[in-house]
């Protein structure tokens, strides 16, 4: 996977869009946030290619993300600092490819996937009527 655009903070979940212009978010590992296997994350870049992973829903409506796993509990939610292509694309696709791992920023990510450490998974987005709203004419 090529990530291509995005602002790589260093201090939290940043988005970023492929070279095909898919919506990426990049969260770095924390205890909070469970990465299990048996959910659906996998270390193969081949979840692109794949469902969505069972049970996990992300519901977007900028500035704010909410990240669901199978069993309800929220993953992710807070706001997500991103360009209007980078939610256009996400309202679009429909779908958001989530990678974590243990990172805390754009200058340690590559290292990082260079040793096999990120983990991916893909949910389904919902957008709500803001977000919808907020690109049109664009």
């Amino acid at each position: 996977m090529e990530i291509v655009a995005g602002a790589g903070s260093g201090c939290g979940a940043w988005p970023e869009l492929t070279a095909d212009r898919r919506p990426v978010l990049l969260v770095p590992a924390a205890k909070a946030r469970p990465v299990l296997v048996e959910q659906g994350w996998a270390r193969d870049p081949g979840v692109l290619e794949r469902l969505p992973a069972a049970g996990w829903s992300a519901l977007a409506g900028a500035p704010g993300l909410t990240v669901r796993g199978p069993d309800g509990r929220v993953w992710f939610d807070r706001p997500v600092t991103a360009g209007r292509e980078w939610w256009r694309a996400l309202r679009t696709r429909e779908v958001l490819l989530l990678v974590t791992g243990p990172f805390t920023g754009v200058l340690d990510l590559r290292p990082t996937a260079a040793a096999g450490r990120l983990f991916l998974l893909t949910t389904p987005v919902h957008t709500t009527d803001a977000l919808r709203d907020a690109g049109r004419g664009t």
